[in-house]
């Protein structure tokens, strides 16, 4: 005797979202001021600044402004994504070391690519198909990422500096046209 299993999956077909143009890039030749996207997970903001740090040996980077929020499961608004872009020249936002945070990542970077603003995400290695999966969903299927090792809340600082010194040659890559020559 058989049987018939009828499956009915809850979801509606989603039209694909409208291709997001990034930023222009251009080589980081010049001075750079840098945005740090913080959302507040533990040792993000060390991460971010070690990575700053690391930024500041490859390129002239002669400002860091940091955008605290207050809560790692929420994107910034758009104003606060245009208010930002007067201000800076690149973003990193992150740091994604779970689902939701990582999708707010994503979501804050391409913010501040469609405000003009070179941005990138960093998150942790467990998460890169997260990035794949809601770049995708936001118009920017292929959107390019930093990825350290997962946990990051666990390690030292002189570890997360050596993280920063890691993925620091990819920044400049996903950031502008080309490779610079070390300024220091």
């Amino acid at each position: 005797m058989s049987s018939l299993v009828s499956v009915h999956v809850p979801t509606a077909a989603q039209p694909p979202a409208p291709r997001l143009a990034l930023a222009p890039r251009h080589p980081l030749a010049g001075p750079v001021r840098l945005g740090l996207v913080d959302n507040g997970k533990p040792r993000a903001k060390e991460l971010l600044r070690a990575l700053a740090q690391e930024l500041g040996e490859r390129v002239d980077l002669v400002a860091v402004e940091v955008l605290s929020k207050p809560s790692a499961a929420n994107p910034i608004t758009e104003e606060e994504a245009a208010a930002l872009a007067t201000r800076v020249d690149l973003v990193v936002a992150g740091l994604g070391d779970c689902g939701a945070c990582t999708a707010c990542s994503v979501h804050d970077a391409l913010l501040m690519e469609r405000a003009g603003v070179p941005s990138t995400v960093l998150v942790t290695e467990v998460f890169v198909s997260t990035v794949a999966r809601f770049a995708d969903v936001l118009g920017a299927p292929g959107y390019h990422h930093l990825a350290v090792p997962h946990p990051v809340a666990t390690k030292s600082a002189e570890r997360l500096q050596q993280l920063a010194g890691e993925v620091v040659d990819a920044a400049v890559a996903q950031l502008g046209a080309a490779e610079p020559a070390r300024v220091r």
